[in-house]
């Protein structure tokens, strides 16, 4: 299977959104490993949705990015119409997260590359380009590679548990139940997986994947400037970074400013919290509570999370790693989150991050942090050492190559 050029493995990165520039979590993790491929002097190809949601302008992207990737993107409209979804939820028994992926355009394009070139590894990026797997099969010999962030109807399955509103929850059940039928009939056809915390992976394991699977984290360049030195950090200071435009972020920010805040305000009348992210919803834009700045998106996130303190974050629903709180320690930042939230990363609770699981226990969390700068200091120190020695991404990519070579 390998290469025989210098060893090296020609690679088709095959991204449900662009990964480039890394703006959020999922494009950072694909990003990192992208990079990872180039720092090790692999041939890599970019194959990628261009969608309303993660619109980017090919022309904007950096010159030796596009000559290192070959990138090149297909215009998907992934836009949720709610004539469509009513009519897939009547009229279908598919995952209409999943058929939205689907475009004859796209499934061309990808047909063009894969005859162009004999790829060793063709790395599908997400379950919802599951569709695209005949393609793949009838002209490539590659092996075919899924990388799972996530497993996604866990994600929609957490969400109608915990959804109060009948009907609601109704709908998201019928989501996952349809979204695990076709996530469990897609694991079974891929050469091999690998997942991005551990939980997943065992998860991936009960479900029946009898192909090799790995567990490999997502990395974090830790050469980046991650010194604090010369900047003002605010401390005291609570900020959400993510995107809004996603569920599980839409919720934690809803119940960070129900449940927590007006207790920590009314105790410190100068904390501030600030909200960021891209895409908020309109009743995030029209919010006006004292002590609450809605920034949107931002256009260094290095720079803002540097410049901020506390970072609560309440996730009740999800799966696979959240790269934004390895971010967050890596630039020293206290993170404050569920047994969900930390769920897949390597921690001490009370060490290099705070766990807390309901409300009362966030607000006493934070209060900690507040009252006592020398453990809010320690926190942040332990958590930058933890995120460098588990997460460099030279390591990482040395075990995933590692991985395919073994195919």
């Amino acid at each position: 299977m390998m290469n025989s050029v210098n060893n090296k493995l020609k690679i088709l990165q095959f991204c449900n959104k662009p990964p480039f520039p890394p703006k959020d979590g999922g494009a950072i993790g694909m990003h990192n490993v992208s990079q990872g491929f180039l720092d090790f002097g692999h041939k890599l190809k970019i194959l990628s949705v261009n969608s309303d949601k993660h619109q980017i302008d090919i022309s904007t992207l950096p010159e030796e990015y596009l000559q290192q990737t070959s990138f090149e993107a297909e215009n998907i409209d992934l836009n949720i119409k709610p004539l469509n979804a009513f009519g897939n939820l009547i009229f279908s028994k598919r995952s209409y997260n999943i058929t939205r992926f689907y475009n004859k355009a796209l499934a061309n394009k990808l047909k063009e590359v894969i005859l162009k070139e004999d790829f060793d590894i063709i790395q599908m990026e997400s379950i919802f380009l599951k569709d695209y797997i005949p393609i793949i099969r009838k002209y490539s010999k590659a092996k075919l590679v899924l990388r799972a962030p996530n497993v996604e109807f866990m994600i929609w399955q957490r969400l109608a548990q915990i959804e109060k509103n009948p009907i609601k929850r109704f709908y998201l059940n019928i989501l996952s139940k349809r979204l695990k039928k076709e996530e469990l009939t897609a694991i079974k056809q891929f050469d091999a997986i690998y997942t991005v915390t551990e939980n997943d992976l065992l998860l991936m394991k009960s479900l029946g994947v009898n192909c090799p699977i790995e567990y490999i984290p997502t990395g974090i360049d830790v050469t980046k400037n991650i010194s604090l030195d010369g900047l003002e950090v605010e401390y005291p200071s609570l900020f959400h970074l993510g995107a809004l435009d996603w569920f599980p972020n839409q919720e934690a920010v809803k119940w960070l400013l129900n449940k927590v805040w007006p207790k920590l305000r009314s105790q410190y009348p100068q904390l501030k919290f600030y909200i960021a992210g891209r895409r908020p919803p309109q009743w995030l834009l029209e919010l006006n509570i004292d002590g609450v700045e809605v920034v949107g998106e931002v256009e260094d996130a290095a720079e803002f999370f540097k410049s901020k303190a506390i970072m609560p974050v309440p996730l009740f629903s999800g799966s696979g790693m959240r790269v934004k709180i390895i971010e967050a320690m890596m630039l020293q930042k206290a993170v404050v989150t569920t047994s969900i939230g930390i769920e897949g990363i390597m921690h001490n609770d009370g060490i290099d991050v705070l766990i807390a699981n309901s409300a009362d226990e966030f607000v006493n969390s934070i209060k900690k942090l507040i009252d006592d700068e020398g453990l809010y200091k320690n926190l942040c120190a332990n958590a930058q050492k933890n995120m460098q020695l588990n997460y460099s991404n030279d390591v990482l990519t040395k075990k995933l190559i590692g991985f395919f070579e073994r195919l």
